[in-house]
């Protein structure tokens, strides 16, 4: 998925990865849809022409106080 003048690669990359985890909680905790996971799509297209690589996992033994999502950054 292409898009040019996209805001998002203005991003820096802690900002970029910290965008994808909003996102994520977000659609795991069902105030998005998973429609959404177009655009972590998006994010990841984005990282990877950095030389960044997203990999997440929901972590379904933490506790609510705890983050739910665990991301994997790889260069």
């Amino acid at each position: 998925m292409e898009r040019n003048n996209s805001p998002y690669e203005n991003f820096s990359d802690k900002e970029l990865v910290e965008y994808y985890l909003f996102i994520l909680t977000n659609i795991f905790s069902g105030k998005l849809s998973y429609v959404m996971f177009l655009e972590t799509d998006y994010l990841e297209d984005i990282a990877t022409k950095r030389g960044l690589y997203f990999t997440y996992k929901e972590n379904i033994w933490l506790s609510s106080k705890n983050h739910p999502i665990l991301i994997t950054v790889s260069k």
